[in-house]
C-alpha cells in the first residue's frame, strides 16, 4: 500500500514538472500562461502556440489586467483597440509582444427568428450605407485610437418602435456604460441606426454570455457586446456584417521602469477619483445597493408570508398537497440558485418582457418561503405535544391551538435560524447579475471594466455588504428581543388578570 502511494506521489511530481516545463519564448520573453476571452483570441493563441501554453479564461479586461499585474498570467491575448484604450487610461507598464497573432472581427448579434432576420437585414443595409459614404471609417478613426470621445445625444423618435438592447457595457472603447448611458463605437453605431430608421431603444446590462442567451430567447432584439464572430457562435445566432476588424496581439508587462513623482496618498486619491468620482460612478454603487435592498427586503416579506401559508396548508393533512410540497422542496434544495434564476428568466418567462428584478424577487421569495416552512415545521415539532392537548381540552380547535399556543413558541425557537437565513439571502443576491440585474456586485464589474482596476471596486462593495449585514443583524436582534417572553414587563405579564 505504501509503495503504491509512493509511486502515485512520484507520478504526480513528474507530471507537475512536465506541466511546469511547458512554455514558449517570444522576443526573448518566456510565456506559459495567456489570459483572454473564450473566442477568437483563444483560437489564434492555440493555432500559434498549440499546446505549449495554458490558456486562462477571463471575462473582463479589468480581470485580465489584475491577473497580469499579479503575475497569474504572463500575457493577455486581446484586440489592439483594447490595448490602446489601456494605454490611454494611464496603464503605462504594458507593451505589445511580437507581431499580431491574427485578426478579430466584431459584429452585432441577432436572434434566429423572423423578427431577427428582418432587423438584421435592415441593420446590414444601413451599415453598407455608412461604409459607402465613409462615415464608418471616420467613426473607427475616432474610437479605435483608444480614446473615449463624447458623442452627441441621439435624437430618437421611436416612431417605428423600441428596440431591446442587450450589452455587458464592459469593453471600452467599443461599448461601455458612462453615467448611466451607453458609450463607445458600437453605441454610436446603434444611435445612428435608430435615428435613421425611427427607433428608440432601451438596454439591459448583464454578462456577455447572459446577453447572448437573452437575444437567443427573444427577450432582447440586438446584442452589442464587442461580440467576436466565430463559426460555432454563428450556429446559434445571426451576426450582422462585420462592423470592424482588428489585430489580435499579445500584451505583457513592460520591462521599462515607469517614473512617477506621485506619493502613495496621491495614487490612492487618484484611484478613488477614478472609481467613484469620475463619471459619477458613485451613483452606480448607490443604485446597486438600492437594487440589492429591494430584492432582499421584498423576498423576505413575501417569502415569510408564503412560508406561513405553506405551513398552514401542510397541517391540513392533504396527502397530495403534502407530497407535492415535499417534492418541490427537495427539488429546490438540489438546484443551484443561479441555475434556478436563469431557468425562470430564460425558460419560464421566455419571450415575455419582464424585469430581472421581479424574477429575482419571485425566485428568492420561493426559496425563502420553503426555508421558513422547514423552520416552522422544526420549531413546531420542538413544542411538547402536551401544549396542544391542553389547548384541545380547554375547548380550542386544532387550528386555534396551533395558532395561539404552538406557533408563538415555535417562532421563538426558529427565529435565530430565520435571522441567519435573511443574511444568507442578502449575500445570495450577488448572483442576480446573471439575469441582467444591476446589483452591488454587477455595478462593481462595470466600474472595474471602466477603470481596469479590480481592487477598489471590490473593497467598496465588500464594505457595503458588511454594513448591510450588520444592519440586518441589528434589526433582527431587536425584533427577537421584543418577541422574547423573558423581556416582558410586569404590566404585560399581568395584562387581563384581575387584581
Amino acid at each position: 500500500m505504501v509503495r503504491k502511494i509512493g509511486v502515485l506521489l512520484l507520478s504526480l511530481i513528474i507530471l507537475t514538472g512536465i506541466c511546469a516545463a511547458k512554455g514558449v519564448t517570444v522576443d526573448g520573453q518566456e510565456i506559459k500562461r495567456i489570459g483572454g476571452w473564450p473566442a477568437k483570441s483563444e483560437e489564434h493563441v492555440r493555432a500559434t502556440f498549440h499546446d505549449d501554453i495554458e490558456y486562462v479564461y477571463l471575462m473582463t479586461i479589468g480581470d485580465m489586467m489584475e491577473a497580469l499585474r499579479q503575475k497569474k498570467i504572463d500575457a493577455i491575448a486581446m484586440s489592439s483597440v483594447f490595448y490602446n484604450a489601456l494605454r490611454a487610461s494611464g496603464e503605462d507598464e504594458i507593451a505589445v509582444l511580437g507581431d499580431p497573432i491574427g485578426k478579430t472581427s466584431y459584429a452585432f448579434v441577432f436572434a434566429y427568428s423572423e423578427h431577427g432576420d428582418r432587423l438584421r437585414n435592415e441593420f446590414n443595409a444601413f451599415l453598407r450605407t455608412l461604409k459607402d459614404n465613409g462615415s464608418l471609417d471616420e467613426m473607427k478613426e475616432r474610437w479605435m485610437r483608444g480614446e473615449t470621445p463624447s458623442a452627441e445625444e441621439p435624437r430618437l423618435s421611436g416612431e417605428n418602435g423600441t428596440l431591446r438592447i442587450a450589452t455587458d457595457g464592459s469593453c471600452p472603447p467599443i461599448i461601455y456604460l458612462s453615467d448611466g448611458k451607453l458609450g463607445g463605437f458600437e453605441a454610436e453605431l446603434l444611435h445612428r441606426f435608430c435615428e435613421a430608421r425611427g427607433y428608440d431603444y432601451k438596454f439591459t446590462v448583464a454578462s456577455f454570455e447572459v446577453n447572448l442567451a437573452s437575444v437567443g430567447s427573444g427577450q432582447n432584439d440586438i446584442g452589442i457586446n464587442a461580440a467576436e464572430y466565430t463559426p460555432e457562435r454563428a450556429e446559434n445566432f445571426r451576426f450582422s456584417e462585420v462592423t470592424f476588424t482588428d489585430d489580435c496581439v499579445l500584451v505583457v508587462r513592460s520591462d521599462a521602469d515607469v517614473e512617477t513623482e506621485k506619493g502613495i496618498g496621491a495614487i490612492v486619491k487618484d484611484k478613488i477619483n477614478r472609481a467613484l468620482i469620475r463619471e459619477n460612478r458613485w451613483k452606480l454603487l448607490v443604485y446597486g445597493m438600492g437594487t440589492t435592498l429591494v430584492i432582499t427586503l421584498s423576498s423576505v416579506v413575501l417569502g415569510t408570508i408564503l412560508g406561513f401559508f405553506l405551513c398552514f396548508a401542510h397541517r391540513e393533512q392533504n396527502r397530495f398537497v403534502n407530497r407535492a410540497m415535499d417534492a418541490f422542496s427537495r427539488f429546490l434544495a438540489g438546484m443551484p440558485v443561479v441555475v434556478l434564476l436563469m431557468v425562470f428568466y430564460y425558460i419560464v418567462f421566455s419571450g415575455v418582457e419582464v424585469s430581472g428584478v421581479l424574477v429575482s424577487i419571485l425566485v428568492f421569495s420561493i426559496l425563502f418561503a420553503f426555508s421558513v416552512f422547514d423552520m416552522l415545521k422544526s420549531g413546531a415539532a420542538s413544542v411538547p405535544k402536551g401544549q396542544t392537548e391542553a389547548a384541545l381540552a380547554l375547548g380550542f380547535s386544532e387550528r386555534q391551538a396551533f395558532r395561539k399556543f404552538v406557533l408563538p413558541q415555535a417562532i421563538l425557537t426558529f427565529f435565530p435560524a430565520y435571522r441567519s437565513e435573511i443574511v444568507n439571502l442578502l449575500k445570495s443576491t450577488a448572483i442576480v447579475g446573471y439575469i441582467a440585474v444591476q446589483d452591488l456586485t454587477k455595478v462593481a464589474d462595470l466600474i472595474r471594466a471602466r477603470t481596469f482596476d479590480a481592487f477598489l471596486p471590490l473593497i467598496f462593495i465588500s464594505v457595503l455588504y458588511l454594513i448591510l449585514t450588520w444592519l440586518f443583524q441589528r434589526i433582527t436582534n431587536w425584533i427577537l428581543t421584543r418577541l422574547s417572553p423573558r423581556n416582558r414587563t410586569a404590566d404585560e405579564i399581568l395584562r387581563g388578570v384581575k387584581p
